[in-house]
This record gives C-alpha cells, sequence and structure tokens, in this order.
C-alpha cells in the first residue's frame, strides 16, 4: 500500500510542478515565518529565500545546508523545519534552502495549454502531441537532470558565495532526485564540494541516469552519508546493494550507507509529535559527524 502511495505521489510530480504552484510557494514562503526569520540571497537574477536556524551552543560546529523542496519525493520544508531544530541543537548552523525544480519544456507548454484552454480541449491537444509515447514515463517528460542539475549548482554557488565568511565544517544533506543532481554536478564543479554529503536514498527515474549515481558515490572526493529508506523509492532502492558494493571495491575511505526502515511519507499537524524519521535521520547523521571527528 505505501508502495503504491508513493508511485502516486511521484506520478503527481509535475502536476504539483506547475508554474504558478511553485510561484506560490516561494510567496508562501516569506508569509510562514516571523519578519528577519527569511533572508534573500541572488543567484543568478533570480532572489531565492533562505530560513537560517543558529546553533543552540556556544562553539558552533560548522554550516549545515538543508536542500528542500516542494514535493514529497525529496524532503519538505516541514521536514526542513524539524531536522534543522534537531540539528541545531546538536550544535550546527543550519540554512533551509528551498529548491525550485524547473520544468521540462514540454511540461511549461502543457501548462500554458492547459491554463489557456478548458479540460475537453487540453486533452485533445495533449493527445495530439506525437512525440509523447503512451507507455513512456510520465515523470521524465516534465523533468530535466541537466536543468536540475544547472540550477542546482547556480543556487549552492550563491549560497557558498552567503557562507564564505563561516567558520567550522560544511555539510549538505539533500533526498531523492536533488541528492543525485548533486552528486553528478560535484563531479564537475570541486568548489561546490562540502566537508561531508548526507545523500538520502538519491535516485532519478531514468535508468541511464539512475545508474551514475553508483559511480559518483564510488569517486566522490568528499565522506558519503548514504541513506537507504525504505519504502520510499524502487528507483533508489534497485541501486542500493550497488552503492554499497562499488563504494567498498574502490576502497573509498569515508562511506557508510545506513538502512532506514519506515517511510519519510508521514504527517502530522500536531507540532510536538516528532516525526520518528527526522529523528532517526539526525541521529545517524550525528553518528556519521563524530564517527569523522567532528
Amino acid at each position: 500500500m505505501i508502495k503504491h502511495l508513493c508511485s502516486l505521489l511521484f506520478l503527481m510530480i509535475p502536476t504539483v510542478y506547475s508554474s504558478a504552484a511553485v510561484g506560490d510557494f516561494f510567496a508562501d514562503i516569506s508569509h510562514a515565518y516571523l519578519p528577519g526569520q527569511v533572508t534573500e540571497i541572488i543567484a543568478g537574477d533570480t532572489i531565492l529565500p533562505i530560513v537560517e536556524v543558529d546553533a543552540h551552543t556556544p562553539l558552533p560546529l560548522g554550516t549545515a545546508i538543508i536542500i528542500s523542496e516542494l514535493s514529497p519525493a525529496g524532503l519538505t520544508m516541514g521536514q526542513g523545519d524539524m531536522l534543522a531544530e534537531k540539528l541545531a541543537e546538536k550544535g550546527w548552523n543550519v540554512i533551509i534552502s528551498p529548491f525550485e525544480q524547473p520544468l521540462h519544456n514540454d511540461a511549461q507548454a502543457t501548462s500554458q495549454v492547459e491554463s489557456e484552454n478548458p479540460p475537453e480541449q487540453s486533452d485533445n491537444v495533449l493527445t495530439m502531441d506525437p512525440d509523447i509515447h503512451p507507455r513512456s514515463n510520465q515523470l521524465t517528460q516534465h523533468l530535466d537532470f541537466d536543468d536540475t542539475k544547472n540550477k542546482l549548482g547556480m543556487q549552492l554557488n550563491a549560497l557558498n558565495n552567503y557562507l564564505q565568511e563561516r567558520q567550522g565544517y560544511r555539510l549538505i544533506i539533500a533526498q531523492g532526485m536533488l541528492a543525485a543532481s548533486f552528486l553528478s554536478l560535484a563531479t564537475t564543479q570541486p568548489s561546490l564540494h562540502p566537508d561531508t554529503f548526507v545523500a538520502i536514498s538519491p535516485f532519478w527515474p531514468d535508468s541511464t541516469i539512475n545508474d551514475l549515481v553508483v559511480d559518483n558515490i564510488a569517486q566522490s572526493d568528499f565522506p558519503v552519508l548514504d541513506l537507504a529508506v525504505g519504502n520510499y523509492s524502487n528507483w533508489a532502492s534497485s541501486t542500493a546493494a550497488q552503492r554499497r558494493v562499488s563504494a567498498k571495491n574502490a576502497l573509498k575511505m569515508h562511506y557508510r550507507q545506513v538502512e532506514i526502515s519506515g517511510t519519510p511519507l508521514v504527517f502530522s499537524i500536531k507540532p510536538d509529535q516528532e516525526s520518528a524519521y527526522i529523528h532517526t535521520l539526525t541521529n545517524t547523521t550525528i553518528g556519521w559527524t563524530r564517527h569523522l571527528g567532528w
């Protein structure tokens, strides 16, 4: 049942990622927090909001960057808030950086068609597209790997500029497609390498790109904590064993894979009910940083 729910949510991503919805999402970020809690940084010609949480200890270990997104395919803003508070308690300054997943040109055209035509007419227009095979992957029609990497690189470079005077270690946490995108991005942009990266079930819904995750982890020049979350994504689960074996064969010194049972797709309207997923994620991450000697 949970696997069917995850698959359904992933298929809903193109609908959620309409340009209007994303625009409302970023506007809502500024209204969801008290004045002064949201800081704006410039990435290219785009102004991006970030949320900062200061460490609860007098001597911070460094800065942890949590890359959140709109879809449950990655870390949501709510999960990012909970994780940030937990890491701050352990001595980390934390930045929550929301990421806007770029739409493929075909998806943008689809959104425009749907907004300009009634539902019946939109269906007729969409069915006449000869480039879309009826049994093709619906998700990859709307998401572009190269566009995602380029945009993520621009955002992380902007964060590096913003944090250039900060002392301490640099930790980056990403989940799902953004974790896979970062691992690929890091192969060509050494300036983005963190002191460690927490990859939560990295995947991309394309077999060729998904297979690259294995080599990108094994050949990475920075420590990697590889969290394999059960009941999350068949794409991520399909490479979990390969990721572990490949890193071992490549003699990657600082690599650890941890299997996390359960599912991150658990919601509660009660803020005092701590998410078991976030609790496990925090403890595993802190255990990893202490293993590194921090």
